[in-house]
């Protein structure tokens, strides 16, 4: 993303480069609009037999002993749906979110955003973003898979009168007139380019604000529903992403009768802190980019923009940037659904993501660990030189131990970018993957003694087999 101040290029914010190769299989930004989002997830859930009933209004939620009854208005009249659990990702006017009494508490800005997807005439170099800081705060233009371009930014004060834009709220829209539009871009973004066609335009606020709760009964809050937060960073849609993956895991293990409902908890004690740093995040970022006192504008004009281009020239803080955009960060080293046995010695700790590393032997169509423990099962890897008698006893243990299938993986001493990642050189280590991709316990050496520990943790989150029980 090449940063700008009033037109003058003055450094690089890294979303990909230089040693993110290393980080993820995925070491880049991608942009799509929203409408080619929806359009794969829905193909997705239709694999699964899964549809969609669009135009439909949850109307009233009524807590039940063993689940949720949820009345619901469609286009084919009223009707009435009984379940176990219920999934609020209904954004950020969430129904649910107001029908289960969940105060959304926070902060709307003074400031108004625009969005609008247009074609422009253009060269930004190799398709990357731009950010253009003014007086004004700031604006961006981003490239969008379709040939298209997003606008985005900060609109001045008193640009926009029109009877809209005074009574905006976190889940409303304001039309713009295509002259604003145009007059906006001319003005603020300095952008060498012809705006061609508008293909749509809107006003909105800019909220910071997360649900008191994001578990209530058997209702759950995901996304939106559960938290918004301004763009700064473009951390809304990986962070919604997140706690669905959170979630959904936990929920499928839990519905399939493998995990005792008291797993579920754990989904807000781990989300719920991180939706709260992503918001004290940008929260100082978008006050840093939009304040319009003397001293902001100071410091923003002589001194964090110079500073922009200073430090993102260094890889230690290009490495920083790019984890915080892709959210690599978030790590659930404090949660109960985690083993903290282990938490000595050098190398990822329980609750971290497991490190990304490429396999020297393929698994099948795996060629690295990410796509090795890609599924919705525990899985433990057994990292460097290992007996292979020792593995097939614990592979027979596991299977007559637990009602879910937790998967074993040997790697081998000539993995040689496996051991380096997770610092297993010397000895065998025993690495516990949960089906988010987070480490769920470690035991090192690998011993059966070290082992006991591990299966006393999974025998919390996982019913033995003589427990197999039905939740949904």
């Amino acid at each position: 993303m090449a940063i700008h101040e009033n037109g003058r290029h003055v450094g690089e914010l890294p979303l990909a480069g230089t040693g993110t190769a290393a980080r993820t299989r995925f070491p880049y930004a991608l942009s799509l609009e929203q409408f080619v989002t929806e359009r794969i997830l829905v193909a997705a859930l239709a694999r699964h037999g899964i549809h969609v009933s669009w135009r439909s209004a949850v109307e009233d939620i009524a807590e039940m002993a063993d689940g949720v009854r949820v009345n619901i208005v469609g286009s084919m009249g009223a009707s009435t749906v009984s379940t176990r659990w219920l999934v609020g990702a209904d954004g950020a006017s969430s129904a649910v979110r107001r029908l289960t009494g969940q105060d959304f508490g926070g902060e709307t800005y003074t400031q108004k955003g625009l969005l609008a997807d247009v074609d422009l005439a253009v060269n930004l170099g190799m398709q990357k973003m731009r950010l253009n800081l003014t007086r004004g705060g700031f604006v961006g233009v981003l490239p969008l898979a379709s040939g298209r371009y997003r606008l985005f930014g900060v609109v001045p004060p008193g640009f926009h009168r029109g009877p809209e834009a005074d009574n905006l709220s976190h889940d409303a829209y304001a039309r713009l007139d295509d002259s604003d539009l145009r007059h906006w871009f001319e003005s603020y973004f300095s952008v060498d380019a012809e705006l061609q066609k508008i293909v749509w335009a809107a006003m909105f606020r800019f909220h910071s604000r997360i649900s008191r709760s994001f578990q209530i009964g058997h209702s759950f809050l995901v996304g939106d529903a559960a938290h918004i937060h301004n763009p700064a960073g473009g951390q809304g849609l990986n962070l919604a992403v997140g706690d669905a993956m959170n979630l959904g895991w936990k929920l499928a293990q839990v519905v399939s009768g493998e995990a005792p409902a008291s797993l579920l908890e754990t989904y807000e004690t781990e989300r719920r802190p991180v939706a709260a740093a992503v918001l004290a995040r940008t929260d100082i970022g978008f006050k840093l980019e939009t304040s319009t006192s003397p001293v902001a504008l100071w410091m923003r004009t002589h001194v964090a923009t110079r500073a922009i281009g200073l430090a993102c020239r260094l890889p230690p803080v290009r490495r920083l940037f790019f984890d915080m955009f892709s959210q690599l960060w978030i790590a659930y080293r404090t949660s109960t659904a985690i083993d903290h046995s282990d938490a000595s010695g050098r190398g990822p700790h329980a609750g971290d993501r497991a490190p990304y590393a490429t396999l020297t032997s393929p698994r099948g169509s795996a060629r690295d660990v990410m796509a090795l423990t890609h599924s919705p099962n525990y899985h433990i890897l057994l990292i460097g030189p290992i007996d292979p008698f020792q593995a097939a006893q614990l592979r027979n243990l596991l299977a007559a131990r637990y009602a879910a299938d937790v998967k074993t993986h040997l790697l081998t001493g000539n993995e040689i970018e496996v051991c380096r990642a997770y610092r297993a050189t010397r000895s065998t280590k025993l690495v516990l993957v949960r089906p988010d991709g987070h480490i769920a316990a470690i035991a090192n050496p690998f011993s059966w003694e070290t082992i006991t520990r591990v299966l006393e943790h999974l025998d919390k989150v996982l019913f033995r087999a003589d427990q197999h029980r039905d939740e949904h």
